[in-house]
Order: C-alpha cells, then sequence, then structure tokens
C-alpha cells in the first residue's frame, strides 16, 4: 500500500517465541483502540448494566483487548509449530489489523502438512474457548474475573467458527484445500476451489455490511464486516495468483525470459545525473551499479529520493546505493519462480540476471515476468 497508507506497512519486532520473530503492525494499534472502545461503551454496559464503575469498565474492556492478541498470537504460534516441526522454516508472525500471519520461508509442499497446519490454529482456539468457559465457572464468586474470562472465551468461539468457514484464505479454506489437493493432486484447481469460496464469502461480508450499516445509521459493525470482507477477497484473490504464479514459472528457467540488454549505472555518476538520464528516461524503480561488467549493488528511486534536491549534484551513485548484491541478482540458470519473490514480493521493477561468475548478462523487468505469466498461464489451460 501506498500514499496515506504507507503507515500500515510498519512493524515493530516485539520478541522472540520458539525462535520464531514475533512483529506488531502499527494497525494493531489502532484495532486494539477499537475493540477496547466497543467493549467499555457496548457490550460490557450492555450485558453487565452497572456492576462496574467507569474506570473498571475501560480496564475490564482494554484487558479482554490485550488478551484477545494473545490468543490470536498464540493461534498462530499454534500453526508455525506444526510448519517447523515438519521441516517448513517460519520467517516471523505478525499481528496487524485484521488478526495475525505466519510467514512462511516458502510454500507448502505436501497436502498432508497443509491440513495439520491448518488444523492447528483452529484446534487451539476450541480448546482455549472451552478452558475459559470452564475457568470462567471456577470463577463465579468474582465477578470482573468471570466476566473477563467468559467474554474472552465468547471472543475465541467466535474466532474458531469464523475461521472453520471453507474459503481460503481461511483455516477452513486451507483444510478444504489440503482435502482437494490430497484427491486430485493438483494444488492449483484445489486452491482456485478453495479462493472462489472464499470471494463468494467476502462479497457476503461486504453486503451484509453494507445493508447494516445504512439500515442502522452508520454501524461500526457493518463497517468492520466491510472492510474485513475486502481484505478477505483480495487475500483470496492473491492466493490463487501467487500459486499459479509458482506453478507456471517452476516450468521455467530465468534465461527463457530475461532480456539481453541491460541498463546500468556507474558508481561514479551523480544523483541529477542519474534522474535525468535515467530514472526519467526509462522509468524504473531501480538500476543495477556494475563495475567492469560485475554488479556492485541496486541504487533504487526511493534511496535518492530520501536525499535533499539540493544535494543531489554532490552525492553519487555509490553514496546511496544498496550493497548487498547477492539479495536483488538471479542467475541465468535458476527457475523463474525465484523471481516471484523479487518481483511480486519485495516489489523490485527490475532484477539483473547473472553467470555464476558475478558477471551480469541481462535482466527482467516486471512487464517481462508479467508476460511470461501470461503466456504459461495461457498454456495450462
Amino acid at each position: 500500500m501506498r500514499g496515506g497508507f504507507q503507515m500500515f506497512n510498519r512493524g515493530f519486532h516485539l520478541f522472540d517465541l520458539y525462535g520464531i520473530p514475533v512483529e506488531l503492525n502499527i494497525s494493531w494499534v489502532f484495532i486494539l483502540a477499537l475493540v477496547t472502545w466497543s467493549f467499555a461503551t457496548g457490550y460490557i454496559p450492555d450485558t453487565y448494566g452497572d456492576s462496574f464503575g467507569v474506570a473498571t469498565t475501560w480496564l475490564l474492556a482494554f484487558s479482554v483487548a490485550i488478551l484477545l492478541f494473545l490468543s490470536i498470537l498464540f493461534h498462530e504460534l499454534s500453526h508455525s509449530i506444526v510448519a517447523v516441526r515438519n521441516g517448513l522454516p517460519i520467517k516471523r508472525i505478525t499481528l496487524f489489523m485484521f488478526g495475525g500471519v505466519a510467514q512462511m520461508s516458502r510454500e507448502v509442499d505436501s497436502a498432508g502438512l497443509e491440513f495439520r497446519m491448518a488444523a492447528a490454529g483452529p484446534l487451539f482456539t476450541l480448546v482455549l474457548a472451552l478452558t475459559l468457559y470452564g475457568s470462567a465457572y471456577l470463577l463465579s464468586g468474582w465477578l470482573f474475573g468471570q466476566a473477563l474470562l467468559r467474554m474472552l472465551a465468547n471472543i475465541n468461539l467466535g474466532v474458531f467458527f469464523f475461521n472453520m468457514i471453507p474459503g481460503f484464505p481461511l483455516d477452513g479454506g486451507r483444510i478444504l484445500r489440503a482435502a482437494i489437493w490430497a484427491r486430485n493432486r493438483n494444488i492449483r484447481k484445489a486452491t482456485l476451489v478453495a479462493s472462489n469460496i472464499g470471494k463468494g464469502f467476502a462479497w457476503l461480508l461486504i453486503i451484509f455490511g453494507a445493508f447494516t450499516f445504512l439500515a442502522f445509521g452508520g454501524s461500526i459493525g457493518g463497517l468492520w464486516m466491510i472492510f474485513i470482507g475486502m481484505f478477505l477477497k483480495k487475500a483470496a484473490t492473491d492466493s490463487y495468483r501467487n500459486v499459479v504464479y509458482r506453478e507456471v514459472l517452476g516450468e521455467i528457467r530465468i534465461s527463457d525470459i530475461m532480456r539481453e540488454e541491460v541498463i546500468t549505472v556507474d558508481a561514479s555518476m551523480d544523483l541529477m545525473t542519474l534522474v535525468d538520464e535515467y530514472f526519467l528516461k526509462y522509468h524504473f524503480g531501480a538500476f543495477p551499479v556494475v563495475a567492469d561488467g560485475i554488479l556492485q549493488g541496486m541504487v533504487s528511486l526511493d534511496a535518492v529520493r530520501k536525499r535533499p534536491r539540493e544535494e543531489w549534484q554532490r552525492l553519487t551513485v555509490s553514496d546511496v546505493m544498496g550493497r548487498d548484491a547477492m539479495s536483488c541478482v538471479v542467475f541465468e540458470n535458476e527457475h523463474a519462480d525465484r523471481l516471484f519473490f523479487l518481483i511480486i514480493q519485495k516489489g523490485y521493477s527490475l532484477v539483473p540476471v547473472a553467470r555464476v561468475d558475478g558477471r551480469i548478462i541481462g535482466m527482467v523487468t516486471r512487464r517481462d515476468f508479467s508476460d511470461a505469466v501470461k503466456v504459461m498461464t495461457s498454456l495450462l489451460k
């Protein structure tokens, strides 16, 4: 996301849990405030009347919000532990506006592992909800504790049923995908079915949310359903697209789609020349920096924009370029699915191609990548 939504891409490292980094997206602060406000001004007064004072009501609401996200964290950790124990590394767990997500280093390669990973989260959430209900019963003499545990149990039970809806990317959709995948041995077709169900459910949420918002005079619940529906619709679409990309790109090598024309820049070039003769002329977001045919790094438009314009004639490419060359280069004999990570996930508009000796022999642009995917996808139909 860009512009006014760029702030929601920011994440902060909190701690490591079982060796897995846990991050907090800045959007989480917004939902923490919203959940606290919703319980303090709505659910708690409606359910418990005047049983709590104002300060106690807000403390109870804040406690529910914090414990809710701890529940979500352990839900995602359940997925992650199954993945790690089956040799699938987890890069990080991120808590954000719509809950949490565990980011894998690579895709699941078997239906059995997909099923076990998908089922672990809802199973944990269901056991937690039942445990909380039992604990609330035991605290019948302490209203604050009983209310806290009962609300948390209700939420977790709701999370369980919501997640078990058989639409991708929800856990129920992943379980459905695993079942279809195990039967027909085709992950693309299995993902298509699950993602279409996911998109259908997302549209139902959006329509019902819009109706609720209009019928009940700007209901926050209706607006929230619209946001969740839009998020699920995009996630379902992206999930299927990503599977298709990986499948079709795994069939070809980078040398099959690269262009031999290479646009490079010299490290000694000043930034004013770089902007005028490269960024404005070729419209790429970054260019490889080469010395004697060997890649030294990449210089991006974002790196230039961070420097004051009055310094562009004084500063050179060497002053602002990224020097981790190996993180942004691909090799001619690699499978083209390596480009998925760099172009789609990292957002590179140009990827240099090298021989094993490090000499640059070509490049792949975002358009080259897109055209190759379109051709290969049409051949699979």
